[in-house]
């Protein structure tokens, strides 16, 4: 596959149907450039836990280790009108260092010499505009993977959010058990899994409901640039580490402006 340029082009979809229609979202979705971003996610994360799980409020406070990593992206909606952010993500991959979930979730080979890559801290603000931004991002996320070839998409979720990905046919790797996942408050999650180049079939063959919006559609306010996923999203050219979970790569952490500028 030729490599994309900035913003992926129709032809470069990673779908395989054409698209039926454009259409605009109210918001755009775009990387994280600087640390002002980051600490805009950082403040949308305090509001909707604060709302949802109150007792997570302060442990969301800071930036986390996680969102400053080599092989981080964030991601962000922000409203076209106000330049409000209505909705953030982030996703990281296994080249560098095991996933948290691996600590968590046991499940023996499932993530063994395959190049992975953990959504999570998804979070959308409860507002008018703010509609539809959580199944664009997790749109923004399937295809920066696609780019990047990523073998299996992997996330953790609990009800209601456990039914969108049950919905976009993600297998269910705990067969509907829920565990207490520490970076969520240790509220009881399941984690769901998706072989990336197996998503456009799958959507397909089960009549998703959520096809058209994905694949049909062409969405120019999904906006990413493809030359920040290249350079964080790289498969590690000796392999990926074989490391016993919780086991840190010696790999310095640039500022998010060091490779988004």
């Amino acid at each position: 596959m030729p490599a994309s340029p900035p913003t992926a082009p129709a032809h470069d979809r990673p779908y395989s149907v054409a698209p039926d229609e454009t259409a605009r979202l109210p918001f755009r979705v775009r990387l994280a450039r600087d640390d002002s971003d980051l600490q805009r996610i950082v403040d949308l994360r305090v509001t909707t836990y604060g709302r949802h799980i109150p007792s997570m409020a302060d442990s969301v406070a800071q930036p986390e280790p996680d969102d400053r990593r080599p092989e981080t992206l964030l991601l962000m909606a922000e409203s076209l009108s106000s330049g409000q952010l209505l909705g953030a993500a982030r996703l990281i991959h296994n080249g560098v260092q095991p996933l948290k979930l691996e600590q968590t979730f046991a499940v023996p080979g499932l993530f063994q010499n395959r190049f992975v890559a953990e959504a999570g801290r998804l979070t959308v603000l409860g507002a008018p505009e703010s509609r539809m931004a959580t199944l664009s991002l997790v749109k923004a996320m399937y295809e920066i993977c696609f780019h990047a070839g990523i073998e299996l998409a992997a996330i953790t979720a609990r009800r209601p959010m456990d039914r969108v990905y049950l919905a976009m046919r993600f297998d269910d790797v705990l067969c509907g058990r829920k565990i207490p996942y520490a970076p969520v408050g240790h509220l009881p999650h399941g984690l769901y899994t998706m072989p990336i180049h197996e998503a456009d079939t799958r959507w397909r063959e089960a009549v998703c409901p959520l096809y058209p919006f994905m694949a049909r559609t062409l969405h120019p306010d999904i906006d990413v640039d493809y030359g920040v996923v290249r350079a964080r999203f790289a498969r590690p050219l000796s392999g990926l580490p074989e490391r016993s979970p919780g086991v840190r790569a010696s790999v310095p952490a640039p500022t998010l402006s060091a490779v988004s500028a």
